[in-house]
């Protein structure tokens, strides 16, 4: 009974790359006035290379700790669709903006900093979204939409 478990881990762990990523979704607080932002102006966000929102809120971001349930080809997704970067390039960019970027154990964390925060922004799996934050659309798409920058395929 062990050896089947033991197989089943192992063939879990060995098709875990292969999986592909969910689809995530850029959230607001809802007093946020912006709806919509480009990928290169999420990108800006996202890296605390624009500090104010247009009506002068502090961009504050949240992400999903990479080590926490979130699963690795999110982490890839977010990285190369959104940032850009390497992970520890993000790793050096947070610790050079602890004040404006804050890394939480899960989505729902995400999602309270965000409800929160008036100039909060996260990145969340679509599934987590409530009713108390905004979703942002990239490129004029709301997440699940072809073409959408974070749409898992």
């Amino acid at each position: 009974m062990h050896r089947i478990r033991a197989f089943y881990l192992v063939l879990l762990l060995l098709a875990a790359p292969l999986c592909p990523a969910r689809d995530l979704a850029i959230v607001v607080n809802k007093s946020n006035a912006t709806s919509s932002v480009t990928a290169a102006e999420l990108e800006k966000l996202l890296k605390a290379a624009v500090q104010n929102w247009p009506d002068g809120k502090r961009v504050k971001v949240f992400l999903t700790d990479p080590a926490s349930k979130q699963g690795p080809a999110d982490i890839r997704m977010i990285l190369q669709r959104a940032y850009k970067m390497k992970p520890e390039e993000i790793k050096n960019l947070a610790d050079a903006h602890k004040a404006d970027m804050q890394v939480v154990g899960s989505d729902e964390i995400v999602l309270t900093m965000v409800d929160n925060n008036p100039g909060a922004i996260g990145i969340v799996n679509v599934y987590s979204i409530n009713s108390h934050i905004k979703v942002l659309k990239v490129d004029e798409k709301l997440p699940m939409e072809q073409g959408y920058l974070l749409h898992g395929n």
